[in-house]
């Protein structure tokens, strides 16, 4: 019993690192690629010093998922080009705030981008773009979601949501700036 309880929990605990998201930087001058090997397409070069965040440390053919904070483009970059940074926390308290009850069983979500530059939301798999200054109203079947939010120059924001059934909910998209 011990031993199927251990090896629970490290199957657990090596589930959840591969989905942990990080900061981090480009090494040395690495094609940005579409997807996980050469056999895709470059997207664009990038230089050593490039900030990006790591969607996951989960590899495939030695490619981590990442995106170039700067332009805001998801992609591949082989891992050995990559410095591991920060740890991306995952935000517990969500960012969609109930706005009453909705008399369809599909919840929804109005989105308003409140800033100058263009937000992509993803939803599971589904990805969502606002332009500046959009307003839009989603809506989504009952249940748990995670989500991604990020524009260009913007670290992502993660975290998980669960929206329930017969409710509305809205979430406004603005930039803070700190000073360390």
């Amino acid at each position: 019993m011990k031993k199927t309880l251990l090896i629970t929990l490290f199957l657990l605990t090596s589930m959840v690192s591969f989905s942990q998201s990080y900061l981090g930087w480009i090494t040395k001058q690495v094609n940005f690629r579409e997807g996980p090997s050469t056999e895709y397409s470059v997207v664009k070069s990038l230089k050593p010093g490039t900030q990006i965040f790591i969607v996951s440390t989960n590899a495939e053919n030695n490619y981590l998922n990442i995106i170039d904070i700067e332009t805001n483009k998801e992609g591949y970059v082989h891992k050995s080009y990559i410095k591991l940074g920060d740890i991306v926390e995952k935000n517990e308290s969500g960012i969609f705030t109930p706005s009453g009850k909705s008399t369809t069983y599909k919840p929804e979500i109005e989105i308003y981008n409140n800033t100058d530059i263009t937000l992509t939301l993803k939803l599971n798999s589904k990805l969502f773009t606002f332009n500046p200054h959009e307003k839009q109203t989603i809506s989504l079947s009952p249940g748990t979601y995670s989500y991604r939010a990020s524009a260009p120059g913007v670290i992502p924001n993660i975290g998980t949501e669960n929206m329930e059934s017969n409710m509305n909910y809205s979430w406004q998209f603005y930039i803070v700036t700190e000073r360390r």
